[in-house]
């Protein structure tokens, strides 16, 4: 088993790879940035961390060792849940990696001005991640359950809501009262 920081360094030297082989000459880039991997730890047995590079800051999600994400369709959003919030993270594959998922935090990475300043906002974005906080009104909303009402699927438990919404509504306009 590897330790988080030797798949810090393998996950390194990919985007290295990456950077010297096929980003060249792409506008894109922020010649201020390095290749850095940050905080690489382990949470809830997989290794997480950020990846900064000229181009991208993502956050990297490991399978730990029992799990098999081979079969996971590419580019399928999967929530993760985090003492902060749920996040939706990018099934991956990774050549020099493998399977991952990935969260973008910043593409492209044109408003840093320096190596230092994205390194400090990967820092804290991850001591932020594992932050516990109540979540707002707008985290509250269930994304899933958002999809399937505007796709017109059944959804009783929102179906009863809605119902009792309507009936306190009648009672406070005075609808639905014997006189």
């Amino acid at each position: 088993m590897q330790s988080p920081e030797q798949i810090a360094a393998t996950i390194e030297k990919t985007f290295n790879r990456i950077h010297l082989e096929n980003m060249q000459g792409i506008p894109i880039l922020n010649p201020a940035i390095e290749v850095q991997a940050v905080g690489f730890q382990y949470y809830q047995d997989r290794v997480l961390g950020v990846i900064i590079t000229p181009w991208l800051m993502n956050v990297v999600i490991l399978p730990a060792e029992d799990e098999d994400w081979s079969g996971m369709e590419l580019g399928h959003k999967q929530p993760q849940k985090f003492p902060s919030k749920t996040y939706k993270f990018m099934i991956n594959h990774i050549e020099g990696i493998g399977s991952c998922q990935t969260h973008s935090l910043y593409s492209p990475m044109r408003d840093f001005a320096c190596h230092e300043q994205a390194l400090k906002m990967a820092q804290d974005f991850l001591d932020t991640l594992m932050t516990e906080k109540e979540p707002t009104e707008e985290e509250k909303v269930d994304d899933e359950l958002l999809g399937r009402v505007l796709r017109g699927e059944e959804t009783p438990d929102t179906q009863l809501k809605a119902e009792e919404n309507i009936s306190r509504r009648n009672l406070c306009f005075g609808f639905g009262q014997k006189a």
